[in-house]
């Protein structure tokens, strides 16, 4: 699955590397968190044309709805296939928003996707329920600031070597406070014998966007394995 994500700064270059993308190959397009802080200011329809157009999934990033963080789901006909919504609020969303109350995954061309916006990422239990119902491929919009970046990529590396997943983030591009950095890791074991993150895509801080090429089937042993090896238990307190 070729899967384009895209770091955009404004409305126009948001459409114009989401079509660029498009136009070369990818067959869903991630944006991130809040490079429009409010849904009402998203070109939605545009992003509906250009799935329709190229016939493939987009998700054009999270806003604030005036009520929770969303995430549209635009599917390849155009249509608003659902949203997901930031069920762990960050420090100040937590004073004006609801979080949700559901993990949203669903299937493209065969393969499981799960979305989880930004600082959902930090709680692990949620995305190994992802893993649990087979999810593939997670896909993550966020905002993180320069000063928490590099512990930001540590969470997606822990995340894709707890459950042999790949972790696909764009991250906002905002100067100064938000670098960009959108990073995609899959799971590899080495000639050791060791499973590794590989990162596999990675933008710097700029406008801009990239193509990576991701195969569920090359780690599908892996996920198969550490589903075998997931046992539930009960806590005994002493």
């Amino acid at each position: 699955m070729k899967i384009g994500v895209v770091q955009p700064l404004e409305i126009n270059s948001a459409i114009s590397l989401t079509e660029n993308a498009l136009k070369n190959g990818a067959e869903l397009v991630l944006l991130p968190e809040k490079w429009i802080k409010n849904i009402d200011k998203v070109p939605l329809s545009e992003f509906q044309k250009l799935a329709k157009k190229y016939t493939a999934y987009i998700i054009p990033g999270a806003f604030e709805d005036g009520v929770s963080v969303i995430a549209p789901i635009i599917d390849d006909n155009g249509n608003l296939k659902g949203i997901a919504k930031k069920i762990h609020l960050f420090n100040e969303e937590k004073l004006r928003l609801f979080p949700g109350n559901e993990a949203i995954m669903f299937t493209y061309r065969g393969i499981k996707f799960g979305i989880s916006i930004c600082y959902d990422v930090d709680f692990p239990e949620l995305i190994r329920e992802l893993f649990l119902k087979g999810v593939e491929i997670l896909l993550v919009p966020s905002k993180v600031k320069k000063i928490g970046l590099e512990i930001w990529r540590d969470f997606l590396r822990i995340r894709t070597l707890e459950n042999r997943i790949a972790v696909v983030n764009s991250n906002a591009y905002s100067p100064p406070d938000f670098p960009g950095g959108s990073i995609a890791i899959v799971p590899e074991q080495t000639s050791s014998g060791i499973v590794i993150p590989k990162v596999v895509g990675e933008l710097g801080s700029e406008e801009n966007y990239m193509i990576v090429d991701i195969d569920p089937l090359s780690y599908v042993y892996l996920r198969g394995d550490r589903l075998k090896e997931f046992v539930k238990f009960t806590v005994k307190e002493l």
